[in-house]
């Protein structure tokens, strides 16, 4: 649905993105992760049609944003981060308002609009009463005014209350999966993002360092537990089987997916008894530390407890 194809931008002498590629599929929640000045933004602008990117291409739906600007952005909604609206008036005429700005655009159904962002019955208050998560999924409602097929958020969560924040995130994953709408979700909350996004992108200094699955195999530890006298063997025998394994307090550290554990478990039970084999996964938030570090930081992950 939104693809972004080796896309590159200099302003001034300072490279901005250099070859960002990565698409947003129907249906999916795709979080767009990175630095203060990585490249997010500019990524956003080039996306949306405020920038042009020096080399590369977008598509949205199958229209160039450069080629075909009008077809591509009526394919796209977008909010950055706290909407503004009329306080004075209902979310209804601000949502007539916002409509009427848009060319040729035909009869909006306002009731079953409100239905999907969560804000049914809640049309005819004033904005000026509505709490900032409100505001937040009215913010959606007039992004979604043109039915697009591609959704933009950036740093949609910003003010909002856990409680806030856990709502947002319900009704984002459902938009997504019944209006098999692509959304793209720029944020710095590496937690929230880990709960919403199906997939992600880390974004540092211009350039893509991961594009992976939030329940990937990839950031997984294998710990093995055995007897102490039998921790050398088990550790030549998994090293002389080329796997990256280390010793870790009392635990056997294997750096492995985790459809390796079978494999694992037969090559220790012969020659160990074999006390635990657990899984750690590595979290979004040591993840993004892990691409993004830079050479002597301190929050390398190694091993976590």
């Amino acid at each position: 649905m939104l693809k972004i194809e080796h896309i590159s931008k200099r302003l001034g002498k300072e490279q901005i993105l250099k070859d960002v590629s990565f698409e947003v599929a129907p249906g999916e929640v795709f979080g767009f992760l990175g630095p203060n000045g990585a490249g997010k933004t500019t990524t956003i602008r080039i996306i949306t049609g405020l920038l042009e990117q020096d080399e590369g291409k977008v598509t949205v739906n199958g229209h160039d944003v450069v080629e075909e600007r009008s077809k591509a952005l009526t394919q796209i909604g977008a909010i950055v981060e706290n909407p503004a609206f009329y306080p004075y008036m209902t979310g209804k005429q601000n949502l007539i308002h916002a409509k009427n700005l848009i060319p040729g655009l035909g009869d909006v159904d306002y009731e079953a609009l409100s239905r999907l962002v969560g804000l049914e019955g809640k049309l005819s208050k004033k904005v000026g009463e509505y709490s900032l998560g409100m505001k937040q999924r009215l913010g959606i409602a007039r992004a979604l005014l043109h039915n697009p097929r591609v959704l933009i958020l950036d740093e949609p969560t910003n003010g909002l209350d856990p409680a806030g924040i856990a709502e947002l995130r319900e009704y984002l994953r459902a938009m997504a999966r019944d209006q098999q709408i692509a959304i793209l979700i720029s944020s710095h909350m590496l937690g929230e993002m880990e709960q919403i996004s199906d997939r992600y992108a880390i974004i540092d200094q211009g350039v893509i360092k991961s594009v992976e699955s939030v329940r990937n195999e990839t950031g997984s530890k294998i710990l093995l537990r055995v007897a102490q006298e039998e921790t050398e063997d088990v550790l030549e025998a998994l090293k002389t089987a080329n796997y990256q394994a280390d010793l870790w307090n009392d635990r056997i550290v294997v750096t492995a997916p985790e459809t390796a554990c079978p494999a694992i478990a037969r090559l220790v039970v012969p020659i160990a008894d074999l006390h635990e084999l657990t899984i750690k996964r590595m979290t979004l938030e040591e993840q993004f530390l892990q691409v993004t570090k830079k050479e002597g930081d301190s929050h390398a992950f190694t091993h976590t407890k």
